[in-house]
């Protein structure tokens, strides 16, 4: 039928019945409009026939003729035309954007797998074949901004140094310009500088592109712990006690819960752990604790240990958690010279446990005020130092129970300045008739880390006492950070509870100095407290010590330990006096140890973050000359570890008043990320040494803060109209991607039926039959 339909009109193009072939009009017109024209033309038909004359059927046969005529004629007017339409489907675009910033190393994503891993096994899953099925995948990474993926090959290392997720985005959106979007895929762990507000959301929410997200790592913050610093003396002795202070930070984990965490002093070469402590809960402080290691090497040289921070639960971030500490040491007897001036009970085991000990050479002797001396120790003097030269050749000078005047001034003047220029310890042991009574008006006065007064104007009460009733010594925090006061058996032991007690009878010393706090200058540092056993009246410092100078001073304010002799706290007396010789002695190897502390905080900043630059002076001679402020250095390191040439110099102004300031602090923002050095160039303090680092980190440096931000995901996806897809759950993305599919029309294949012969021929038809049959019903 369809073939003899085309041949009758003649159809070399469309013919009726192909796929897409319709008939139509060139001028269509509603269907209900035909049912009128058609009546009419029946009705027209009828009313030309009704009134003549002539055989019924005939007429009506006539009429049928006329009425098909018009209706023809009404369909031709219309345009007959064979019609097919042109026209395409332009699928749409689904963009996925796949972070490839280097949080994705960090492995918290569930059974011990990075983000990376997660990342991953998203970017192979299934679903994503199936969503291809329907929809164009454009697939892009980002870290600062969107870039293309090939498909065939890897995805490379995530190194990316930040995430903008917004610009992101927006690049994503602009490559597919144009085109129809169904929806934007992001699988990332949400952490980024850059969150999608202002331009990237409008121009999202405009087009009505909703974002799915992926969120990658782990919802709750895991733990994160740091070694912020490690401080050790830069030079020792063989045999010494070493301490070694480890400051952690504490980042994320369970709210409000302390973690649980070790910290180890490990020797890296040997793999030998060298001391190792738990950090409790109470050792936390606002995120911070600080824990206090000890070391006693045996062998002379560089010592380079490894200090480390574990946590029982795992870590988020373990690059972080180790830092290495070199000390210098020497192998050579400590040299001291002991003076006294009568053989009191304390003088007798001090002077004992000088010569037992086998790392250490002494000098020791009775002094009387006529410079008649008795002597003993295991070196001997030919008589008392008279010259700078001959005082240095100790590393550490004890005053006992001596009148001062058992010296010369101008060997007092020598102790002061093999003291303060050369680094020689001083250690004093007070006692009831001398010590600190008369050296109040000496060369040596400085050289006590209290002031004798409690004011300078003159008749103002002095600053100590004897006290009133016998104590206990309790050790303070500063004790544990020296590394001194170690009573018990082993590297930081700590003190036994039993040397407090007053129970015991023999930890109690019935004589000793009662200092007034507030007397104490602001370097020194107190290493115990005397408390009244009566409990009446506050602990009073009775142990303390500061830095001179290049060297030390460590006064003890009682000569009552001896009391510890007794076989309950058997080899107490030597713990105690020990490690104290020790530190005092250790300025003679570092010449001028740590005169000043330079200090950055925080030591970890943003771009255009101040950054507190102090400098704490730890010498009482630098704070004694008063200086009205303190001029430092700020470099910025190179790549390979050296320093920029440009360099900003800043004076640090005073934090105190007076004269007698120890702090100096000014405030410095960063011209922009790196690692920067701090460099005292003070007149006063260029010999110290003394740097301070800190780190400025760009504002979006991506291991600033690791922890994943999928509410910022949420967000992200509800305000867009997307959802949140785990990655667990891709399989369901296909179902909630909208199609936005566009059918585009083109100029559509028309072959017209009006104008062909077989029309003309019928109608001549219907119009040759028509007058045929009137002429022979005789109607013409």
């Amino acid at each position: 039928m369809t073939q003899l339909f085309a041949k009758l009109f003649g159809l070399d193009g469309l013919r009726p019945g192909e796929d897409g072939v319709r008939l139509g009009f060139s001028h269509a017109l509603p269907a209900w409009i035909w049912a009128p024209i058609v009546v009419a033309a029946v009705l027209l038909a009828i009313w030309s026939y009704w009134r003549l004359e002539g055989r019924r059927s005939g007429r009506v046969v006539l009429a049928a003729c006329r009425a098909l005529l018009l209706v023809l004629l009404a369909v031709l007017a219309a345009g007959p035309r064979l019609v097919r339409e042109n026209e395409r489907t332009e699928r749409d675009w689904v963009a996925v954007l796949l972070d490839r910033s280097g949080s994705m190393a960090i492995p918290d994503g569930g059974a011990n797998r990075t983000r990376e891993a997660q990342l991953e096994a998203a970017a192979s899953s299934p679903a994503w074949a199936k969503i291809a099925e329907s929809h164009e995948l454009l697939w892009l990474g980002f870290d600062a901004d969107a870039y293309e993926l090939p498909r065939t090959a890897a995805l490379g290392e995530a190194a990316g140094a930040r995430t903008r997720l917004g610009a992101s985005l927006s690049g994503a959106i602009a490559k597919l310009s144009g085109r129809p979007i169904s929806g934007v895929v992001v699988v990332s762990d949400g952490r980024t500088s850059d969150p999608p507000e202002g331009p990237a959301l409008r121009e999202l929410t405009s087009q009505k592109v909703p974002v799915f997200t992926v969120p990658l790592g782990s919802e709750q913050a895991l733990l994160d712990l740091a070694l912020q610093s490690v401080d050790a003396p830069s030079s020792a002795f063989v045999g010494d006690f070493i301490p070694v202070t480890a400051r952690v930070v504490a980042r994320g984990g369970e709210a409000g819960a302390a973690p649980a965490a070790r910290v180890t002093l490990t020797d890296p070469v040997t793999g030998e752990t060298i001391d190792s402590r738990e950090l409790p809960p109470d050792a936390w402080h606002d995120g911070v604790a600080e824990v206090h290691l000890a070391a006693r090497p045996e062998e002379a040289g560089a010592a380079r240990w490894s200090v480390r921070v574990e946590s029982a639960g795992g870590d988020v971030l373990p690059g972080n958690n180790e830092r290495g500490v070199e000390v210098e040491l020497v192998d050579r007897p400590l040299r001291v010279a002991y003076f006294d001036g009568y053989p009191r009970w304390e003088y007798r085991f001090v002077k004992d446990l000088l010569v037992r000990e086998k790392s250490v050479k002494s000098s020791v002797m009775l002094l009387a005020t006529d410079r008649r001396y008795i002597q003993e120790g295991n070196v001997g003097l030919a008589h008392v130092p008279r010259s700078s030269g001959e005082w240095s050749e100790f590393d550490v000078i004890v005053l006992g129970d001596v009148r001062p005047d058992a010296f010369t001034p101008e060997q007092l003047e020598q102790i002061r300045e093999v003291v303060t220029e050369r680094g020689t310890g001083l250690l004093w042991i007070a006692g009831p008739g001398s010590t600190p009574w008369l050296w109040a008006s000496t060369p040596l006065r400085d050289l006590l880390p209290f002031s004798p007064t409690l004011s300078d104007s003159p008749g103002a009460p002095r600053a100590y006492a004897a006290a009133a009733t016998p104590i206990t010594l309790r050790p303070e925090p500063a004790a544990a950070r020296l590394g001194v006061l170690e009573m018990g058996d082993g590297a930081g032991a700590g003190w036994p509870a039993r040397l407090s007690d007053p129970s015991t009878g023999w930890s109690v010393l019935r004589w000793s100095i009662a200092l007034d706090r507030a007397a104490i200058k602001p370097t020194a540092e107190i290493l115990a407290d005397g408390v009244p056993i009566s409990g009446a009246g506050d602990p009073s410092p009775t142990v303390v010590t500061m830095r001179f100078g290049a060297g030390r001073v460590v006064f003890v304010g009682s000569d009552e330990l001896w009391r510890w002799r007794t076989q309950a706290a058997a080899g107490a007396p030597e713990r105690f006096y020990l490690p104290l010789v020790r530190l005092a002695g250790r300025g003679s190897l570092a010449r001028a140890g740590r005169p000043v502390v330079l200090e950055a905080a925080p030591a970890t900043v943003g771009v255009e973050t101040p950054v507190r630059i102090s400098a704490t002076l730890l010498d009482q001679s630098l704070v004694d000359a008063a200086p009205p402020s303190v001029g430092v250095r700020i470099t910025r390191k190179a790549s390979g570890g050296s320093t920029d040439e440009e360099a900003t110099s800043i004076r640090l102004g005073s934090e105190g008043s007076g004269g007698s300031a120890a702090s100096f602090a000014s405030s410095w923002v960063a011209p922009g990320p790196g690692e920067y050095v701090v460099e005292a160039t003070d007149p006063l303090l260029a010999s110290s040494g003394a740097k301070a680092e800190f780190r400025v980190l760009s504002p979006d440096d991506e291991m600033r803060t690791p922890e994943a931000d999928h509410a910022l995901l949420a967000e992200l996806a509800q305000r867009t109209g997307g959802a949140v897809v785990p990655p667990d759950r891709l399989d369901e993305l296909d179902g909630l991607l909208p199609n936005r599919s566009i059918v585009i029309a083109g100029e559509p294949d028309v072959e017209t039926l009006w104008d062909k012969p077989i029309v003309l021929a019928v109608l001549v038809l219907l119009l040759t039959g028509e007058w045929v049959g009137r002429r022979l019903l005789k109607l013409v």
